[in-house]
């Protein structure tokens, strides 16, 4: 499957384009990028759908019965009517509501049911149909799966299917995953550092690497593995043992092996933070040692401050961290410390010095 590779931000203008084409999108890709969240908070927003409006139904490993719904005999009319699957976005279910009906991990349902989802798709922009059931007037339809370069057995949907969609391959770039990761609370884990600093330094790219072929089974790197790394990261950072097996048993071997190595980074650089502390020393030049610096001196601060944070920064017992370490480092690593340590309760948008530790 060779559909054209776009990012995750560009599906929006993409969305609005297929519904003004009366197709429905299709969006390929491996496993672990995040498609069926990409149709609630972007594709479905394009289209002018709230939410929770987005119904999502994956039919994988189903018969066609499940489709269809059930064959119920009528002993008054001798007739035989269908049950309608709870699953589908029914008119008598969603009205006129404008809806996003997502068919997930398309590819791998089962051909007839496959086959039987052409009805949804109505040229003359009639309400979709499923065998004898109608949606609602107002549901768009959107295709996810995985190509077979992703390591799975999915099977590539057939010509009448791609000819109802405007089809795309999406590949999430990290900065993207960096700015989502930000806004849910992971950036001040050492392995959001490690991803936003050192991942493609030596020509390797651990966040988002193809699928090694033929397929193993082993673990493998992809932006939903590396979230579950940030939370791991959070609870074993202490325990340095446990913290590589869940690594390397979330992103496999070589990942998980080198994020490992920067994690260790972060722990040899505690006797430097002592004595920066102390005033004995200074913050380096090195970009990556002041990132590691700059998280264990987080962690630390934050332990200091547990019983009363908003005390700790105004009785001046945190100034070693503003001017020693924040102040000290460069514009974007000073920016990321400050907004790290304000992630992990340290109140420093309330110290004199918080201007210039945004960098204003």
């Amino acid at each position: 499957m060779k559909a054209p590779i776009v990012n995750i931000q560009q599906l929006a203008s993409l969305a609005k384009a297929a519904v003004a084409s009366n197709r429905w999108l299709a969006v390929f890709g491996k496993g672990g990028i995040g498609k069926t969240s990409i149709a609630k908070t972007i594709v479905a927003p394009a289209m002018g759908i709230d939410e929770g409006d987005v119904w999502i139904v994956n039919l994988s490993g189903s018969g066609p019965q499940e489709a269809l719904g059930y064959g119920i005999p009528d002993s008054d009319t001798r007739d035989l009517w269908f049950s309608s699957p709870e699953q589908w976005p029914t008119a008598d279910r969603v009205g006129t509501t404008p809806t996003l009906l997502v068919l997930d991990e398309f590819p791998e349902w089962d051909v007839q049911i496959q086959s039987l989802c052409r009805s949804l798709f109505q040229p003359d922009g009639s309400a979709p149909m499923i065998g004898t059931h109608r949606l609602g007037k107002n549901v768009k339809i959107m295709l996810t799966g995985n190509r077979r370069t992703d390591g799975t057995r999915s099977a590539v949907p057939a010509a009448p299917i791609i000819e109802r969609c405007m089809a795309f391959t999406i590949e999430p770039t990290l900065d993207e995953w960096l700015k989502w990761a930000e806004s849910n609370g992971l950036a001040a884990s050492p392995i959001y550092t490690f991803l936003k600093y050192t991942n493609g330094v030596e020509g390797v790219d651990h966040f988002n690497p193809e699928v090694p072929s033929p397929w193993d089974g082993s673990p493998h790197p992809c932006p939903r593995q590396w979230e579950a790394a940030c939370r791991a990261s959070e609870d074993l950072i202490d325990e340095p043992v446990l913290l590589s097996l869940a690594l390397r048993g979330l992103v496999g071997e070589s990942a998980g092996s080198a994020a490992y190595a920067f994690c260790q980074v972060v722990g040899n650089m505690l006797p430097k933070l002592r004595a920066i502390r102390n005033g004995d020393d200074t913050m380096p030049s090195d970009r990556a040692e002041q990132y590691a610096l700059s998280y264990a001196a987080i962690r630390q601060a934050k332990k200091q401050a547990q019983d009363d944070p908003e005390a700790a920064v105004a009785s001046g017992s945190l100034d070693w961290l503003v001017n020693n370490v924040i102040c000290a480092c460069c514009g974007e690593i000073r920016k990321w410390t400050y907004d790290s340590a304000i992630a992990n309760g340290l109140p420093l948008n309330q110290h004199s010095r918080r201007s210039a530790m945004q960098g204003i």
